[in-house]
């Protein structure tokens, strides 16, 4: 697993609505979100941290071991580049990027999870050139 990664901005749309992501894949009209675990590891990757620094974060931000949180971290970030919504950057990391170090009342930690939905592809569909739906359906 790369280091460093990025949004994918080429086909991917993302948005944070009360610290969760929501994201678009326009090139497949799938979309996703992920909890408040998972809109903070993605807002780190958007600010260009690389995966040591969000491992650190993230363990810091919800008082966890180290090892849970770079298990969890490395899970999801191959899910994201699985689905094309990050690709490896090799551009480098942000130089001092702001990381809040302790979670809002309320914000207890459980694994990010990305959960990925699909009844938007018959949408998008109509707006060619899109694959076929037959090869976007689970």
């Amino acid at each position: 697993m790369h280091k460093l990664l990025k949004p994918n901005t080429a086909e991917v749309a993302a948005k944070e609505v009360d610290g969760e992501a929501v994201l678009i894949n326009l090139s497949n009209g799938m979309y996703y979100s992920m909890d408040l675990v998972g809109g903070f590891i993605w807002s780190l990757i958007e600010n260009g941290n690389d995966l040591d620094t969000i491992v650190d974060a993230v363990a810091n931000r919800y008082g966890i071991e180290k090892s849970v949180a770079a298990a969890d971290v490395e899970t999801l970030t191959k899910q994201l580049v699985e689905e094309r919504l990050a690709l490896p950057n090799d551009e480098g990391a942000a130089a001092n990027p702001a990381i809040p170090e302790n979670a809002p009342d309320g914000d207890a930690y459980s694994a990010p999870q990305l959960n990925k939905f699909d009844d938007m592809v018959d949408l998008f569909a109509l707006d060619p050139p899109l694959p076929e739906l037959s090869s976007l359906k689970p």
